[in-house]
């Protein structure tokens, strides 16, 4: 996957507590069609903390999920 960008995101959770973190939009290879298809990770600022990255438009990650489908860490390719 490719960033194309990032924006920061805060919202209020189910409990009241400000969630703050961020939105990274990233384009791959289509699997099912042609071209290129998008989407939106969203990571909190905690993780990206934990696992250490700073988004930069172009770089070429791979996200990890956890086994309720949210992104729980990225590994920086290249």
């Amino acid at each position: 996957m490719k960033v194309i960008g990032f924006r920061k995101s805060q919202f209020k959770g189910n409990d009241g507590d400000m969630v703050k973190g961020m939105n990274i939009f990233v384009t791959y290879p289509s699997e099912k069609g042609e071209g290129e298809e998008c989407e939106r990770l969203y990571l909190t600022e905690q993780r990206l903390s934990e696992i250490g990255y700073k988004p930069a438009v172009g770089d070429e990650i791979k996200p990890e999920y956890n086994r309720f489908g949210k992104v729980s860490g990225l590994e920086l390719l290249g």
